[in-house]
Order: C-alpha cells, then structure tokens, then sequence
C-alpha cells in the first residue's frame, strides 16, 4: 500500500493529465452521438447513438472519480502514509558541525615531591687546590593531561527512509507539496514538549556559495514546501546542478540543544 501511494503521489502530474485527455476522449465521444442522433432518422441508428451516449457518460463519470481518488491520495495518503521499508544508503558527511556536550576528564593532581638538596660547604682549611663540590638533585617534571572532549547524546540519531531512492531525481515545481517528503525512523525517541526533529538542507548556489534551511516537526515526516513556506524565500532551481543535501537531528530548546547525533545525509536532484 505504501509502495502504491508513493507511486501516485510521484507521478501525480502525469496522472491528472492522462485523466484529462480521458476526459476530452469522452466528451467528444458524446458530442459525436448526440450529432448522430441528430442527423438520422433509422432506429438502429437512433439505438448505436443512445449506446454511445451511455459508454461515454460512463467513462466521465469512471475518470472524474479517479481524479478524486487521486487528490485524496495526495492530500490525506500521502503525508500520512507509512513509509515503505528500503535499505539504508550512506551518503556523503553532512557539512555542518553538530553542537556537542562536552564531557572534560578529570586532570590528575600533580603531588609536589620534596627533594633535600645536599650542599658539602667550604671547610676551614680546605687545602689549596681542593674542590668543593656541591649536588643538588633535580625535581622531576610531570606531563600535563590534556583534557578531552567527546559528543554524549541522550537518543540514538534518526534513520532516514524517504525519499526513495536516495539521489533519485524529482522534476516539476509541485513535487515539494507531496512527493518530496522527506521520512524517517526514530523508535527510541521520546520527545519533549520542547524536543523537535530539525530537518536541514544545504546545497550550493548558482553563484558558488553554500547555502543552508532547516526546518522543525515533532512528527516522522515533514514536506519540503514546509521548510520554506513563509520563510521568504524559494529553493526549486537555487542549487547547482539542482543538488540538495539533507540530514535530520533531534534537538531541544532553549539553546537548540542537540539530543541526538545527525542522521546520515541523503540528497536529492529537484528539476
């Protein structure tokens, strides 16, 4: 089921336009027997025009009721569809840093040791050529410790399930609403009422410099017209070579905290 509304929701355009070519199909079907029905006079012919009146009623009706099916499919199915299982492909290294809690090891305590210093004065009456010597032993030095940093994240990192497939390509405008979805998997996250799901997508410009959106949902999905809704600004044909970059992360405010480590990072081409 899944598999299926994906594909509707993907193909969604070609569909419409298909149901529309049906449904010139039929109206012309009826116009040429009304037209008949008009110009003869003979009852068999009175008879294959009221057939064809009928056929032709009957495939609008068909067609105009897959089209609702259709926009429901991508209205209410879609968004809400459970995701179709598919291997997990690694993508390249996501090009943001994540925030990270430190956790600094403990530095040992340095104990200072004493060390007596043997001095062997000049004696009255030293002969004339004797050496006094003196020994003064030398205090060890100890290395310092070097504190270390490393990530400690409260939930494991989301794994992404959709889009499928990883770097497939996506053409038209209206992709963002329904097919470019963006879905994945988080079982041992519990959220807060101040933990989100943070989206983030970068690519480059056209003009060669980075650019990075994010957007939040508490759910497991979020669609791409979403993240840039509102937000003043467009992302179909921004990127070079219509490439986009994406990864998801939990994240808590205040302090846009990370809770989790990135997810790894799928991109996409969006023509």
């Amino acid at each position: 089921m899944a598999a299926f509304v994906s594909f509707v929701s993907t193909y969604a355009v070609w569909i419409y336009l298909l149901l529309a070519f049906g449904i010139l199909f039929a109206i012309k079907m009826l116009v040429d027997a009304r037209r008949l029905s008009r110009a003869t006079l003979f009852s068999l012919e009175q008879e294959r025009a009221a057939e064809q009146v009928y056929r032709a009623l009957i495939l609008a009706v068909i067609l105009l009721m897959t089209i609702m099916v259709v926009t429901a499919i991508n209205v209410w199915l879609a968004p809400n569809a459970p995701p179709a299982e598919s291997p997990i492909l690694r993508g390249p290294t996501a090009t943001l840093a994540p925030f990270v809690i430190p956790t600094n090891s403990p530095v040992p305590t340095l104990t200072p040791t004493l060390v007596r210093v043997t001095e062997t004065p000049f004696s009255v009456g030293t002969p004339i050529g004797a050496t006094a010597t003196s020994t003064r032993a030398i205090r060890p030095t100890a290395p310092l410790a070097v504190a270390s940093a490393t990530p400690v994240y409260a939930m494991a990192p989301p794994v992404i399930v959709g889009p499928i497939p990883n770097g497939g390509t996506w053409i038209g405008e209206g992709q963002a609403n329904a097919a470019m979805t963006f879905r994945w998997n988080c079982e041992k996250c519990a959220l807060g009422a101040n933990d989100w799901f943070e989206v983030v997508i970068s690519f480059t410009d056209r003009a060669g410099a980075p650019r990075t959106f994010a957007g939040r949902t508490q759910e497991r999905f979020l669609a791409l017209k979403r993240i840039y809704e509102g937000g003043g600004f467009e992302l179909y044909q921004k990127a070079k070579e219509d490439t986009f970059y994406w990864f998801v992360q939990v994240k808590r405010e205040p302090g846009n905290v990370p809770l989790s480590a990135p997810s790894d990072t799928w991109k996409f081409v969006w023509k």
